[in-house]
């Protein structure tokens, strides 16, 4: 091997001997080597057996696309870029792979309030690569096909025609235990990605998950590290599978890397990509603003169509980044959670009128928290397909949270509550139903008290504009106040509120206390040179620079200290 290098601003050549072993066997031992040199103004590229060029801006090496392989001719004829995007219905409106999240009793509830695209959450390969009973549960778990609801056209629930299309499957494959264990781990992806291609529209790739899981298992945002094993992940299931491959990532620190990041992801067959405004190293507590001009960059310099992905809380921030991004589309994550009526054309702009009492709330009826409960709850009651208990409690703990900030005594309720795999219909959901009704009882008293319109003027929420937000501050779109009755973003005071015994409580079922929420400050929001905004991916902790008036919750009134009894 040889290399010549001078000072840091020039360019840098690395050339490989064609008789040293494969790259991906040395991988681990060279990454410690790499970093010690970069510590000493040495950094070095090793792409694999090919001699590549590289050049570095602004202490990055950025590797010349251009001399990665051609994307060659698919085995199988299918749609590209633009025209699988068209045959998609050209959506604006996309739901993310979340961890446990985007199941399909929530997919159904999205695409009833707008969503035009909808995920499922991320798949791992090694699993549908494994014939033993053990794997076959836990693959129906990820994505059931014995009830042949999931990735279907079109299925009738309580009298309502759903579909779950179109649909993306997102996988991932854990790289070190592919290296350790098979021959060639793109073809362990390929042949899980086989056994999901006729119940989608498209494969997505996960590049983009930044938390320590990804790190152990190589995989996600740490796929970053190796382009080579990238373009030849994505290459072999655009040049085998039936349907195109997609892929969802991270931006880099340096603008230019992360173009020719997404234009090596274009290169190696990708028809669609996702871009989310974030760096790897954006996450727990250094998470801050989604860079929505990084994706911008990224949407001029590709051919294919890109969704944007970060700072989405209020319908209008997603109006906002279609226009300033100029993406094909916006995918959201938390704020999907939060408000699943996000995308939802029908509800008006002027969310200002809801703290009037005298106003008409007629067409805000789909924020109504108790009704999109309901809703949920009735459709997995319907479905053959089972819920897992974590997606079922996290989506009624995200959905209720605005009204059990006033009503606490219903969150031990909440957390107890379980659903019944071996039950039929409403059998499964009772307890669940059970805690709906009786927090319906109690929100109907509250529309009729006006001190909850008011929306107590002394509390705070913290919030800092991002730079790129068209009329930031218009009580129209973003207001100041939403009674908790209704749906919501969730707001998050920052990390550096000093912690307490409070800071940390855990109910008893195990879920985490609001105050141990407020510590992490997951949904925090800042401008360009800010560092707290909300995550995307997995909610995780983010920092806080600074704060604003805005409203956190609404007045706090005594928890009844009586034993909650629900309705039967």
């Amino acid at each position: 091997m040889a290399w010549t290098e001078k000072n840091r601003t020039s360019t840098t050549k690395v050339t490989f001997f064609p008789f040293l072993p494969s790259i991906t066997f040395v991988h681990t031992r060279l990454t410690a080597l790499i970093q010690l040199l970069g510590q000493r103004s040495k950094q070095f590229l090793f792409p694999g057996r090919l001699a590549i060029m590289t050049q570095e801006s602004r202490n990055e090496v950025i590797p010349d696309v251009s001399l990665f392989p051609e994307t060659g001719v698919p085995e199988h004829p299918k749609l590209s870029g633009y025209d699988l995007y068209k045959s998609m219905g050209s959506p604006k409106h996309i739901v993310a792979p979340m961890v446990d999240q985007s199941e399909l009793a929530w997919r159904i509830l999205s695409r009833r309030y707008g969503a035009d695209l909808v995920y499922t959450p991320m798949i791992n390969a090694k699993i549908y690569v494994q014939q033993n009973r053990g794997a076959h549960r836990v693959r129906e778990g990820y994505f059931n096909q014995e009830f042949g609801e999931e990735g279907a056209f079109s299925f009738t629930l309580g009298g309502k025609q759903d579909t779950d299309r179109p649909l993306i499957v997102q996988v991932r494959v854990f790289t070190y235990e592919l290296t350790q264990f098979c021959a060639n781990d793109p073809d362990m992806l390929l042949d899980a990605a086989r056994h999901v291609q006729d119940k989608c529209d498209a494969v997505d790739l996960n590049l983009g998950c930044p938390q320590q899981i990804a790190r152990r298992g190589n995989f996600g945002a740490f796929l970053q590290e190796d382009w080579n094993l990238i373009f030849r992940l994505i290459n072999t299931l655009h040049l085998n599978l039936k349907v195109p491959v997609t892929a969802k990532f991270r931006v880099y620190e340096s603008v230019e890397k992360s173009i020719a990041y997404a234009r090596m992801i274009e290169r190696a067959g990708a028809q669609m990509v996702t871009v989310h405004g974030r760096t790897r190293e954006m996450k727990g507590h250094k998470t801050g603003l989604a860079d929505w001009s990084k994706i911008r960059a990224v949407k001029q310099a590709l051919s294919v169509p890109v969704f944007a992905n970060g700072n989405m809380l209020f319908p209008q921030d997603w109006r906002d980044c279609l226009e300033y991004t100029g993406c094909d589309g916006v995918m959201s994550a938390e704020g999907n959670l939060y408000n699943p009526t996000l995308f939802c054309g029908s509800i008006g702009r002027n969310l200002s009128s809801l703290i009037d009492a005298d106003a008409d709330h007629s067409s805000f009826e789909a924020l109504k928290i108790v009704n999109v409960a309901h809703e949920y709850l009735d459709i997995v009651a319907n479905l053959k397909t089972p819920t897992s208990h974590s997606a079922l409690k996290g989506h009624m703990f995200k959905i209720t949270r605005p009204a059990l900030a006033v009503h606490t005594d219903l969150r031990p309720v909440l957390g107890k509550a379980r659903s019944y795999d071996e039950g039929v219909g409403e059998g499964r959901v009772k307890e669940y139903r059970a805690f709906v009704i009786e927090l319906e009882k109690r929100l109907k008293e509250d529309v009729k008290n006006p001190e909850y319109y008011r929306g107590g003027q002394d509390n705070t929420r913290y919030y800092v504009e991002p730079s790129n937000l068209k009329s930031p501050a218009d009580p129209l779109t973003r207001p100041n106040y939403i009674p908790h009755w209704y749906l919501q973003p969730y707001f998050r005071p920052p990390l550096n509120q000093p912690k307490t015994k409070e800071n940390n409580a855990v109910t008893s079922n195990g879920e985490i206390s609001d105050n141990e929420h407020g510590v992490r400050a997951e949904n925090l929001r800042m401008n360009s040179s800010g560092n707290a905004e909300p995550a995307s991916d997995t909610p995780r902790d983010t920092t806080a620079a600074s704060s604003g008036p805005f409203h956190a919750e609404p007045p706090q009134v005594e928890p009844s200290l009586k034993r909650v009894k629900l309705a039967e």
